[in-house]
């Protein structure tokens, strides 16, 4: 009874490491088959566009162009503002991809076509099944944010930001701008809203720009704000202002001399402003137009923003000037 043939317990361990190796086989089978399921349940979910017909649906599916050609064309109609089209091809490219890794970046590039689209409600969802294949995908997450951003979800969104800085990127800007999009969209006291938001500048300078903004919104004097933003982030709406403020800042002082609005002998740096000045001194018609230049993406807009409509980086928004004639009712041809 005290003996044990050694064999024996030798071939008790293949067996067990032979049924662990069947088992694992079988689940990872498993799993594959309810992976695609489950993405060919997503693609259907998503498959109603009017992007590409029916007869180039089909030819793609049919011919043998692999998953990386179609995301080139893909990303080639989505450069040209076709979304539909780009929706359509990669979601051709899902139904038939089967490395997780393509199937992973696939899903973050259709998340962001349904964001530049705006079908905010799609783009969460390609974006948390991204997750589910990968919870640590940071630019899922991002972009994830974003889309709560933009559908004023703003807990949520801060959660994402949260799960981000765990993982160790630098999201203080994100947080800030976020809690003062929160401060702004509550009831409270004027004095009380702006200096919350005056205290989450320190993470993201621009917000010193949203409590100006503030003031010009609710007719609030302008003496009563204690941080200007600098003229570089702001000049697009102190240019209309009707009264000379932050006179202790050269770079405010030099805009109203420009405009005529203080006498006091003051030096002008700023070439635009300079020719201003001496058109105004001439008795010309001139004034200022802006545009807004992303530094990120290189794309140039009408308006301000505080994220980029189109790689929709934070803070990345430069303010460039431009001496124009000043238009009135007169000059009009009716």
């Amino acid at each position: 009874m005290g003996y044990r043939d050694p064999i024996f317990g030798v071939i008790v361990l293949f067996g067990v490491l032979l049924l662990v190796a069947v088992l694992s086989y079988v689940w990872g089978i498993l799993g594959a088959k309810d992976e695609k399921h489950n993405i060919e349940k997503f693609v259907k979910k998503f498959e109603k566009t009017t992007g590409l017909s029916d007869e180039h649906k089909k030819l793609l599916l049919e011919l043998g162009i692999d998953v990386s050609s179609l995301g080139i064309l893909a990303s080639t109609f989505s450069k040209s503002g076709d979304f539909d089209k780009a929706i359509s091809v990669y979601l051709i490219a899902l139904s038939k991809v089967k490395d997780k890794k393509q199937r992973e970046f696939l899903l973050v590039n259709l998340g962001k076509i349904y964001l530049k689209a705006g079908f905010l409600k799609r783009a969460s969802d390609v974006f948390l099944e991204a997750l589910k294949l990968s919870p640590r995908n940071d630019e899922a997450l991002r972009f994830l944010s974003v889309v709560y951003e933009k559908l004023k979800m703003y807990e949520n969104c801060l959660e994402a930001l949260d799960a981000l800085f765990e993982q160790g990127a630098e999201v203080g800007a994100e947080v800030a701008y976020t809690k003062a999009l929160i401060v702004c969209s509550q009831k409270m006291e004027f004095a009380k809203k702006i200096d919350e938001i005056l205290k989450l500048s320190s993470e993201f300078p621009l917000l010193k720009r949203m409590a100006l903004e503030q003031f010009i919104k609710n007719h609030e004097p302008l003496n009563g704000l204690k941080e200007f933003p600098s003229l570089n982030q702001s000049i697009d709406t102190v240019f209309w202002l009707n009264e000379a403020v932050n006179l202790g800042d050269d770079e405010f002082k030099a805009l109203f001399k420009a405009k005529g609005l203080i006498d006091d002998e003051v030096g002008i740096k700023d070439f635009n402003l300079s020719v201003l000045n001496s058109a105004k001194k001439s008795g010309i018609n001139a004034t200022l137009s802006f545009n807004f230049f992303c530094n990120e993406c290189k794309t140039t807009y009408p308006l301000f923003f505080y994220r980029c409509p189109n790689c929709a980086r934070l803070g990345s928004v430069k303010i460039s000037t431009q001496v124009t004639k000043e238009s009135s009712e007169n000059d009009m041809p009716f």
